[in-house]
């Protein structure tokens, strides 16, 4: 099974892909960890070409189809995968298309998180992260440490309000577009509007798995 998250920064899917990726048996493949990684080896060939992430813009459709490719070809994503990050262009996802049907596969569910700007803000500027099992947290938690790994937390640097709102922007202009792509061309499309920051993980969590039981995916 292959399953796509669409959602702007923020809108809570890499937390919600790894709940999904557990529940479905799959793998989480997510392109911002990739990224991530390239960048703390400055002799990776990938290296140049992702570095705009730290201007918070987005990688160029080239160098992460090629990334992602890569990937989706080891054994860890045989069984399926849950992409978190990508496609964010309609490119990516015509890209994506080609890549899984070279593999005999398609894309079968798209979950799409639709979380209003203030909700985003608001969750961007407290976020805090785990540095070894980058797990996510909120200023609002009154957590110092990682309550699994007992490391300090840390807050990314891209988690500024000015690069903050340029990441909506790109997001606005290069991958909202994929909202209509993906209503017409996945087998199963799904909306959920977030409006609410009280919302917790475990509540959208819940939220994604009704609309899932009503459709019988689950």
């Amino acid at each position: 099974m292959y399953i796509v998250l669409l959602g702007p920064p923020g809108s809570g899917k890499g937390t919600q892909g790894k709940i999904l990726a557990e529940k479905f048996g799959v793998a989480h493949l997510s392109t911002g960890d990739l990224f991530r990684k390239i960048l703390e080896n400055s002799q990776h060939p990938f290296y140049t070409d992702v570095l705009v992430v730290k201007e918070g813009k987005l990688v160029s459709d080239e160098v992460v189809n090629m990334v992602v490719e890569d990937g989706l070809k080891s054994p860890e994503y045989k069984a399926g995968v849950l992409l978190d990050g990508f496609p964010r262009t309609v490119a990516q996802a015509k890209a994506l298309e080609q890549i899984l049907a070279g593999m005999g596969e398609r894309v079968d569910i798209v979950v799409d998180f639709d979380v209003t700007t203030d909700v985003l803000l608001k969750r961007l500027l407290g976020r805090i992260i785990c540095p070894e099992c980058k797990k996510i947290y909120h200023t609002g938690q009154k957590l110092t440490h990682c309550t699994e790994c007992k490391v300090p937390l840390i807050k990314r640097e891209d988690d500024n309000e000015e690069t903050i709102r340029k990441r909506f922007e790109e997001y606005r202009v290069k991958t909202a577009p994929l909202q209509d792509f993906y209503q017409t061309n996945a087998a199963q499309y799904i909306r959920l509007i977030i409006d609410d920051a009280s919302l917790t993980p475990q509540d959208v969590q819940d939220r994604v798995l009704v609309e899932m039981v009503n459709r019988k995916l689950v």
